[in-house]
């Protein structure tokens, strides 16, 4: 068969050549339209892209032969492929795919083991034929119809059976008059001949060996005696249509899990670069805590230097002087001996021969002997320290990383006693008044964070005096959702500020309690959680610290020791012990005559915040920015962030994960157009996004999904400072140019409104606590709270405490988070409702430019919107609900 095709190919070699005219879109007259609709399927579109053309020459084919990988390339390129191969001119046995690289085996036949393109050879365009004899049969009658199953043009006998017979139930028949009106081109398929019986087509299929044969091979190499199940073409046709489209189907099959494979790895090497990048922060984070923490015990170390220094130097100078009077003493007593035995008489010898003697004697006896060479030496072991180091400097998990092992629950102290310092109970302020504490979610830090300081500790607490009693039994289910045992440590000391009632008459903690929390590697946090912890609220709102027990306790200077001055400015860790001891001992409560409003002065301590999470950059592309300048928390806490120059809406969730995004330039309605803020409808799930549209302030309502709902005029508005939604679903825009807070209905019905220019000067941002408003006054640099109908209430901050405000929050406690992005770092002021301080944070790791907004988290995270960074942060403080 293939000896007579490549011959009848060689004749009409220029046929092939001529380009398109002679077949022209062969899979129309091929396959109909029902093949024609499968071939832009995935799996079709990647082997079949250009059927007609060879990969190789770029030319059309030319005896095309099929490689085992189903890719389709001249004969005579194959060949040239192949002799190049085998090096030397030497010709190869293999010959490897240009395409896709797969080795196909070729043998001693070369390429004429190769099977052809028969679907492409075998076609004979009959389109301008007048006279179309059937081949379906022997009578050769005029043709009718073809069949787009078997492709052969049918008589009026054969057009009949082919409708009725079961044997051709499922072939689709067209009429010749159809094809022509509808232009498509008339073809016939060549039959096959046998390659081992040129005279012979091929007529049969032996499903044994899964192979056509003709009449002759029956009689000799695939003889029923044989064992070879040879049955017609016809008969085997629907077996093996099954058995390929069942093939073809798992095949589309795996191509869908294939892309979506290919769609989750591409989502895993963005992730994982987002992990190099967190991996990349955290250990430089790590690396400046350790810095700090060696420079302390550096000065520690130049200082004991001094000490043991000027010690010896005080020593030695007595020593001096103690010999140079020696010295002096004797030079005299020897004058005066020698002056007594040059000029002196035998009588006036013998009369001063006592006292002289008495006094070199006294000299002789009592001469001073200088005490051992004194030394002073500093040994460090390099090597050591260096392993030590790369010990626990922090270590890599990986997919193929074991699981950390479960540690057994350590021991916490119940209710802790007052402390009595230097006298009666002292109480002590934070700067706030009546300020609580809550046992919330506690914040997760990272573990390559935690550093151990264990060795100081347990030196610092031998200096304790504490009662002995037994260790407080934890039941192993408490530390269910605690992911780290600094969460659980954390946790444990949140709940001894829950319970004062019984504090005076609790029994005092174990010590090895006390030691086993101080002495693991969480010993800096769990010290930093119970200072903070430690300072609880007396009846009259004023903070009172507790300690280990009754007795007097130097604190900053016992259990400090070693580590006090480790600077927070350059440590990620949350607050050094010293800052949070210290700080309420140097501010004493007022008299009770003062008022209990008064905001004491700032201390200068700021706690650090690390950073959670940051993610973002300028760019189009889904998960990048251009100048967002608004955000909010959803439903389920994801971040929705108004992508301002953009012109859209980006949804993700709380670990920096892109779900979705909405809205498309334009002005029109549904279309979004610089978007600056947007606004969550709790009850709904609706968002509410302001942009510029056609005028200078527009609303838009938009399903949760993203759907447009329904525009809002808001011509009185000039730009959309702040945007919050109340309880009741009414939403609070606040006008930056003209300050004025307005509130409409969802229908767009503006309810009432109230002028704050008295008040404030450029409002910045909106939140909503109950029936109070609080609108952060950017160049005012505070606070201002109103009431829900507009009455002022009170002011909250103050210059050098909240500069230039641009982001506020309410936690569920009341507290009052204010952010500012003043001098390239985000600060956080927390204030109790009252208006009282309560702490600070700040973010020293990374440098930020107007940031937009702030958020609180379920889990204490404070997240915010960095404008001109075009990122956003999530940040992890000790900050506690």
């Amino acid at each position: 068969m293939a000896v007579n095709i490549q011959q009848e190919l060689i004749e009409k070699k220029e046929e092939y050549l001529d380009g398109r005219e002679t077949f022209g879109n062969l899979t129309d007259s091929l396959f109909g339209d029902g093949v024609k609709s499968c071939s832009t399927s995935p799996l079709e579109g990647a082997l079949l892209a250009d059927p007609d053309s060879c990969g190789m020459c770029r030319e059309r084919l030319v005896i095309p032969r099929v490689l085992s990988c189903l890719h389709v390339f001249c004969e005579q390129c194959l060949d040239k492929k192949l002799i190049g191969e085998g090096g030397d001119g030497m010709i190869e046995t293999n010959i490897t795919c240009p395409t896709c690289n797969q080795v196909t085996k070729v043998g001693s036949k070369r390429l004429a083991s190769l099977p052809l393109d028969v679907m492409t050879i075998n076609i004979s365009d009959v389109s301008n034929s007048s006279n179309l004899h059937c081949t379906s049969c022997t009578a050769k009658e005029i043709a009718i119809s073809r069949c787009c199953t078997c492709h052969n043009l049918l008589c009026n006998n054969c057009d009949s059976a082919h409708r009725f017979m079961r044997c051709f139930e499922h072939h689709e028949v067209v009429t010749l008059d159809e094809m022509r009106k509808d232009g498509k081109k008339i073809t016939v398929h060549k039959p096959l001949v046998c390659d081992f019986h040129v005279a012979e087509n091929l007529v049969y299929y032996c499903t044994t060996c899964h192979v056509p044969v003709c009449n002759e091979c029956i009689k000799t190499d695939h003889k029923p005696s044989a064992g070879h199940q040879c049955d017609g073409m016809l008969d085997s046709e629907m077996r093996v249509r099954q058995e390929l489209e069942k093939m073809l189907e798992e095949s589309k099959t795996k191509v869908e899990l294939l892309v979506k494979a290919s769609g989750e790895l591409t989502s895993s090497l963005e992730e994982l670069a987002n992990q190099r990048s967190t991996a990349k922060d955290l250990i430089n984070e790590s690396y400046q805590s350790y810095k700090a923490v060696l420079e302390k015990c550096r000065d520690n170390i130049l200082k004991e230097l001094n000490e043991l220094h000027h010690e010896r130097e005080l020593k030695i100078m007595d020593m001096t002087e103690r010999v140079e009077k020696y010295i002096s003493d004797l030079e005299d007593a020897c004058k005066f001996t020698s002056r007594l035995m040059e000029n002196g008489t035998i009588a006036e010898i013998m009369y001063l021969r006592n006292t002289v003697g008495a006094r070199l004697l006294n000299l002789i006896a009592n001469t001073p002997k200088p005490e051992k060479t004194f030394s002073l030496e500093f040994h460090a072991d390099f090597n050591e320290f260096e392993k030590t180091v790369k010990t626990i400097f922090g270590k890599f998990r990986t997919e193929n990383s074991e699981a950390p092992k479960e540690t057994s629950p350590l021991p916490v102290a119940a209710n802790l006693p007052p402390l009595s310092i230097n006298g009666p109970n002292i109480t002590l302020s934070n700067g706030c008044t009546g300020s609580s504490l809550t046992n919330s979610s506690p914040i997760s830090l990272s573990t390559s964070m935690q550093s151990s300081f264990d060795g100081d500790l347990a030196a610092s607490l031998q200096g304790l005096s504490l009662t002995h009693s037994p260790p407080a039994q934890v039941n192993p289910a408490t530390l269910q959702g605690f992911s780290s045992m600094a969460e659980y440590n954390i946790a444990q000391l949140a709940s001894l500020a829950e319970n004062t009632a019984s504090a005076a008459t609790s029994p005092s903690p174990s010590f090895s309690t006390l030691a086993e929390l101080f002495t693991t590697d969480t010993a800096y946090k769990n010290l930093a959680s119970l200072a903070k912890l430690g300072l609880n609220n007396t009846d009259n709102g004023s903070m009172m610290m507790r300690s280990n027990s009754p007795a007097t306790l130097n604190l900053s200077n016992t259990l400090m020791n070693g580590f006090g001055g480790v600077s927070a400015s350059t440590s990620p860790l949350m607050s050094t012990p010293d800052d949070i001891i210290a700080d309420p001992l140097n501010s004493i409560v007022p008299p009770a005559g003062a008022n209990p409003t008064n905001v004491l002065p700032r201390t200068n301590k700021v706690s650090p915040m690390q950073i959670r999470c940051k993610f973002g950059q300028l760019g189009p592309s889904k998960g990048q920015f251009n100048s967002p300048h608004g955000f909010c928390l959803g439903l389920e806490e994801d971040i929705i962030v108004a992508d301002t120059n953009n012109h859209r809406v980006q949804i993700f969730e709380k670990t920096g994960t892109f779900k979705f995004q909405f809205g498309i330039p334009g002005k029109e309605e549904g279309q979004l157009w610089y978007p600056r803020k947007v606004a969550v409808m709790r009850a709904s799930g609706k968002y509410v996004v302001c942009d510029r549209g056609n005028e200078r302030s527009r609303m838009q309502i938009f399903t949760k999904s993203g759907h447009f709902i329904k525009k809002i005029a808001i011509r009185y508005i000039d730009i959309v400072a702040g945007l919050a939604v109340t309880a009741h679903g009414e939403i609070v825009a606040v006008d930056s140019v003209s300050p004025t807070v307005f509130v409409i209905s969802e229908n767009g019905d503006l309810l009432r409104w109230f002028d704050c220019s008295d008040y404030m000067r450029e409002p910045s941002d909106i939140a909503i606590h109950g029936k109070e408003f609080y609108v952060c006054d950017f160049k005012g640099h505070n606070v201002v709270v109103f009431s829900d109908e507009g009455v002022f209430l009170r002011r909250i901050g103050c210059e050098n405490l909240t500069n230039f405000p641009n982001g506020i929050d309410i936690s569920d406690a009341g507290d009052v988070l204010v952010g500012d992005s003043h001098g390239n770092r985000f600060h956080v002021a927390v204030f109790s409702r009252d208006g009282s301080l309560v702490s600070e944070f700040e973010c020293p790791y990374v440098k930020v430019s107007r940031c937009c907004g702030l958020k609180i988290t379920s889990e204490g995270y404070v997240v915010t919107l960095a404008k001109n960074n075009h990122h956003v942060l999530v940040l992890n403080t000790l900050y506690i609900l």
